[in-house]
């Protein structure tokens, strides 16, 4: 009965501080409308879609998405939420003065978010999610969602006007996705699972997800998979683009002797077939050890050759490696190797990784400024 008289009592409670908010200004989206640019593309849908259906997880309302038409934006909603980039803005279906509210332009991933009215009391209010391109305006989507308060049928925010930007303090923001048999992975994952997952990532502002190869130092099969490994691949690189997140792949040199041109040649066609099924990859990060235990001068030269496969299938591709599990003498040799201007004009990036010999800082210190 105590339990009973106490959820009672905390149900009036919310149902209570709901109205006020409601009266005390907060914009009420029960009833809300979401409106695109005339000139959105797929990833700013994608963002609606992510807004709409995340909502009515959260409410069990699902609004009404729309493209804006010249001088018909919201239509009879009360509330109005506009989806735009920096871009696709002006063809919203309203002018808003960007001027004002947005005195500088927004850098790469960010967003801004706006809030106002233009009725009378109760009717009219909008907000404005604006993006610095479709990444940021996924991002500032997240924002938004995180910012309203959902309950059953109810949807309200706060305490307007809404006056919000932000910009990523790191331009790399990633999660490796481990689908194997380990236990800090998840092999019993379905796409849909997956699709989620990666959603929420970019919800919370990740850019980039980080796959697994088919073959690693993980066993090659698992009474959990839903799938093989090489399609469940390709399903999360699919996802990953659908969000608009770069793709990487953490991809080990396996085999044991890449001074045999025949094992060089086999390497490049196992790869090639993995880059070319995959519908996006943006990087390739190699380790050197952990697995993998190849001479830096062998290793580099691996690479080189992979950049250029990796090329034929996706044109902007980079190359990226990490110098972990190097003895001391494989350090400055790998120093040495990619100081030289013929590595730096095909190298990408180098990463600080487990099991480096090197403190960060120091390994910062010994690499040409020209490395990410």
């Amino acid at each position: 009965m105590r339990r009973r008289t106490f959820l009672q009592l905390a149900a009036s409670a919310a149902a209570g501080s709901s109205w006020a908010l409601a009266r005390s200004g907060g914009i009420d989206l029960q009833s809300c409308a979401v409106v695109l640019s005339a000139s959105s593309g797929a990833r700013e849908a994608k963002a609606a879609q992510v807004l709409v259906e995340e909502a009515q997880k959260r409410c069990g309302v699902l609004w009404p998405v729309r493209r804006a038409e010249a001088g018909n934006a919201a239509g009879s909603a009360p509330a109005t939420i506009y989806l735009a980039t920096g871009r696709s803005a002006e063809k919203l279906g309203r002018s808003f003065d960007l001027s004002s509210i947005l005195p500088r332009p927004l850098p790469p991933d960010g967003f801004l978010l706006h809030s106002g009215r233009d009725g009378g009391s109760g009717s009219g209010d909008w907000i404005l999610a604006l993006g610095a391109d479709e990444r940021g305006l996924l991002f500032g989507v997240g924002k938004l969602l995180r910012l309203i308060d959902f309950g059953p049928q109810r949807a309200l925010l706060a305490a307007p006007p809404l006056r919000f930007t932000s910009s990523p303090q790191y331009r790399l923001r990633g999660h490796q996705l481990g689908y194997r048999p380990k236990n800090n992975s998840y092999d019993a994952w379905t796409v849909a699972m997956w699709d989620q997952y990666i959603r929420e990532l970019a919800i919370f502002g990740a850019n980039a997800i980080e796959l697994i190869p088919p073959r690693s130092d993980d066993l090659p099969d698992s009474p959990q998979f839903p799938l093989p490994p090489q399609r469940m691949m390709v399903e999360m690189s699919k996802i990953a683009d659908s969000y608009g997140l770069d793709v990487w792949i953490w991809y080990p040199a396996m085999d044991r002797d890449y001074g045999d041109p025949a094992t060089v040649q086999r390497a490049i066609e196992e790869w090639g077939r993995i880059f070319a099924l995959l519908p996006r990859v943006d990087a390739v990060m190699v380790p050197g050890g952990d697995p993998g235990h190849t001479e830096p001068k062998l290793l580099l030269a691996l690479l080189e050759k992979q950049k250029a496969n990796l090329r034929q299938y996706h044109p902007h591709g980079q190359m990226w490696v990490s110098p972990q599990g190097f003895t001391t003498a494989w350090m400055e040799e790998f120093l040495n190797l990619v100081r030289r201007p013929d590595t730096q004009q095909w190298l990408d990036g180098i990463v600080f990784g487990p099991l480096s010999r090197l403190p960060e800082a120091e390994l910062l210190r010994s690499l040409p400024a020209r490395y990410p």
